[in-house]
């Protein structure tokens, strides 16, 4: 039986191991590393079955060229290690942890750039819309969502991620 909760601290490896596993490779790994060593993990949700953990989804902080308060995250990584992906336990990872980022008030929206389809399920649409851009070119694969009535006003320009994001190699 999977279930989900709050990353607590002294768990690190244990979410690194997960990232590994679900990309083949370590750049998300590093990223997880990176944005706990800078204290940019705003928010994490992880999956576990009994002791070990399967999978798990982390926001960290964006910037706003304009507009910008601090009320906006990115959403980014979110893996699940091999033998449980296609049980949908990366969509209850992002549903769970939107739903609680809603109910929690402070942060009006969120911000990801990823497969158009998938992230349309949970509300996502091309940022370009609300007039957002990213720094990678992403096109209609970042996306937004907003969290609250009018969490996108008075938002406009490139949106940065956190400076981890800037060591990625791809």
């Amino acid at each position: 039986m999977i279930h989900t909760r709050r990353a607590r601290p002294g768990e690190l490896q244990a979410l690194l191991a997960v990232h590994r596993a679900a990309f083949g490779r370590n750049d998300e790994a590093e990223l997880v590393r990176r944005l706990h060593l800078a204290g940019d993990n705003s928010s994490e949700l992880l999956a576990e079955t009994g002791t070990d953990v399967v999978g798990h989804v982390m926001y960290s902080p964006c910037r706003i060229e304009h507009g910008d308060d601090g009320h906006v995250l990115g959403l980014a990584p979110v893996g699940v290690l091999p033998a449980w992906q296609g049980q949908g336990i990366g969509s209850t990872l992002i549903r769970q942890s939107l739903d609680n980022l809603r109910s929690e008030g402070h942060v009006r929206a969120v911000v990801v750039l990823g497969d158009p389809a998938y992230y349309a399920r949970f509300g996502f649409t091309p940022a370009s819309r609300a007039h957002l851009h990213d720094t990678y070119g992403g096109g209609d694969a970042f996306m937004v969502l907003a969290l609250q009535p009018g969490g996108l006003a008075g938002y406009h320009g490139r949106v940065d991620y956190a400076p981890a994001f800037d060591l990625l190699t791809d």
